[in-house]
């Protein structure tokens, strides 16, 4: 059985209290010690090196590899140089293999599980934001080529959900164009889930004909209309998502576990 940590939303820097929060979540995952931990953007709030740096610190201890990904909030070029060491405004695509003893793939029996981050993140100018987020072309032909690539068991990770998830005014801000993306996953049958954030919710639902899992948020957590919360919940307990690969009957089964500490 591969054991995936999926957090998202740390948003170090956002105000204070977070670095503490971010802190239980690391020593949680800790104690739970996954194969792999996946955090699917927003790393920073504010994009800056300070603030990758304090993430980098905070999580250093895990027994596990970490794999960061973009969202909205951060800044490609110092995310690059604090992650890769690469001072660059390019999209931040990396592919990883991850050791495991999954078996049932298409090709029989597979020793790992592959991951592939994408940069959902749309540029903007210094000291501004755009929220919705993008998949350019150059990625989506960089997706297709890796998946093509390999048949071990995949997952795609991103920042912003395809999907809406109920929330009107999250649901403005999503990923757009989802359909060259679907086109993308749903022709490659190795693909096990996609892995996404962005919303600061603990969601289930499908896309490309799999599971698409959203790791809620470890700095809040944005209620459902109606909820007599405040619209971005501060107070909310820090939650993430335990992913579960594991083979029965020949067939992989990916089992979802949302903690909130």
């Amino acid at each position: 059985m591969l054991t995936i940590a999926h957090l998202t939303d740390t948003h170090f820097g956002n105000r204070p209290g977070v670095a503490d929060r971010n802190r239980r979540v690391a020593e949680s995952v800790a104690r739970i010690a996954p194969d792999v931990v996946v955090v699917t953007g927003d790393v920073a709030d504010h994009g800056r090196a300070e603030e990758y740096a304090e993430a980098l610190d905070v999580y250093a201890d895990l027994p596990a590899p970490v794999l960061w990904g973009t969202g909205n909030h951060d800044v490609r070029e110092p995310f690059a140089e604090a992650f890769f060491g690469l001072p660059t405004g390019e999209p931040l695509n990396a592919a990883y293999d991850v050791a495991g003893d999954v078996a049932g793939g298409v090709a029989g029996d597979v020793a790992g599980v592959r991951f592939l981050m994408l940069d959902s993140l749309v540029p903007a100018p210094p000291g501004e934001r755009i929220d919705h987020g993008e998949l350019a072309q150059p990625t989506l032909d960089w997706l297709d080529a890796e998946l093509a690539s390999s048949l071990l068991p995949t997952f795609v990770c991103w920042h912003h959900p395809p999907r809406p998830v109920g929330v009107p005014w999250m649901d403005s801000i999503l990923l757009r164009d989802p359909d060259a993306l679907e086109r993308v996953l749903a022709a490659h049958s190795h693909v096990v889930a996609s892995l996404v954030g962005h919303v600061h919710m603990a969601v289930s639902t499908t896309f490309a004909g799999r599971p698409l899992l959203v790791g809620g948020g470890v700095s809040s957590t944005i209620p459902l209309e109606g909820e007599d919360l405040p619209r971005i919940w501060l107070d909310a307990p820090p939650t993430y998502a335990i992913h579960l690969l594991d083979v029965h009957d020949g067939n992989r089964v990916l089992t979802t576990h949302w903690r909130a500490l």
